[in-house]
């Protein structure tokens, strides 16, 4: 079925004139798909951008929404090293638009948006990895070569809610990176750590950066341990030394959703699979408890959210907003 034979729902835009405005351009596509399009484009300036730039592709889009979306998702590592950031871009831009449609005119449940996006997120994050792999690689800055799947050994670990399969359409993604450091010869360890590091910042600018075609991903590696003292790629070897000795509450409750999602997925997945005696505790002590408490004082604290009164409430970090609800669960 066409998108507009699934349509059950369409925005009223706000501002009627500029959705009047995108909408006549869609007037071949069926009164359902005009007025859909006139209730995104007239209630988020987001999408009337989008729908400006992407509008050629969304018309060929809309025939078979899965199938179009499957394609981009196909194209991502087939974009050549000199296009990756514009062609990145552009695949952001158009999942952003379809998803967004098939959501506002329920095409697509909750669970296929958020996935959409979310694949999206794993796919750009491979190919930017890759990319800058091959790239130190060229640089001759990699002992011994990126190896037969291309990764250097690195592995990429989504947190929150990309580890989750849940980003929505402003998510920022939390990635923690890593390498195999048993892949390399004892001598050779620190020269591939160094460019495994220098990929790691490079990759996350590729997917952070501003440019005149957007962003792909707002990136944030401080998830890491130790963040303030370790550098943007470790070792899997001391990530667990870490996590053994030092590992806090939150970032016990951090893991529950990790999972590997880019590079080395087998080492990724053997790593995770080590660590479950540190996610999963037998045992909950009142420590523990007390721990996942005080985080949630901090939070007030930091915040300045102190208050039961509904105006002007945070409904993320606020007294029993999406937060306090994640960590009631978490502790159970």
């Amino acid at each position: 079925m066409s998108f507009k034979d699934r349509m059950t729902r369409c925005p009223d835009p706000f501002d009627k004139s500029l959705g009047a405005e995108v909408g006549a351009d869609f007037a071949g596509e069926g009164p359902e798909v005009q007025r859909l399009i006139a209730g995104a484009a007239g209630c988020s300036p987001y999408l009337h951008g989008l729908i400006g730039k992407e509008g050629d592709w969304l018309r060929g889009a809309l025939a078979d929404p899965e199938a179009a979306r499957d394609a981009v998702l196909d194209a991502l590592p087939q974009i050549a090293p000199d296009d990756l950031s514009n062609g990145l871009r552009q695949a952001k831009r158009r999942l952003a638009l379809l998803s967004a449609l098939a959501d506002l005119g329920g095409v697509w449940p909750l669970e296929e948006v958020t996935g959409c996006l979310t694949r999206l997120a794993d796919g750009a994050t491979e190919a930017a990895l890759r990319a800058m792999v091959a790239e130190e690689d060229r640089r001759r800055k990699l002992p011994g070569g990126p190896g037969e799947d291309g990764t250097g050994g690195m592995v990429v670990l989504a947190m929150g809610k990309m580890g989750a399969h849940e980003l929505n359409y402003s998510s920022d993604i939390d990635l923690i990176c890593l390498f195999d450091s048993g892949r390399y010869a004892e001598e050779e360890v620190q020269e591939a750590r160094a460019a495994l590091i220098r990929a790691t910042r490079k990759m996350t600018a590729l997917l952070s950066e501003v440019t005149s075609e957007g962003y792909v991903f707002r990136t944030d590696l401080r998830l890491r341990p130790d963040a303030s003292v370790t550098p943007v790629c470790i070792s899997l070897e001391a990530a667990e030394r870490y996590y053994e000795s030092f590992g806090r509450t939150w970032e016990r409750a951090a893991y529950i959703k990790a999972r590997p999602c880019a590079g080395a997925l087998e080492a990724g997945a053997r790593f995770i699979e080590d660590l479950r005696p540190f996610i999963w505790r037998k045992h909950l002590d009142f420590a523990a408890i007390e721990d996942a408490h005080k985080m949630r004082l901090l939070i007030r604290q930091d915040k300045g959210l102190h208050g039961a009164a509904l105006e002007g409430m945070n409904l993320k970090l606020g007294r029993g907003g999406i937060r306090e609800i994640e960590f009631f669960t978490q502790t159970r």
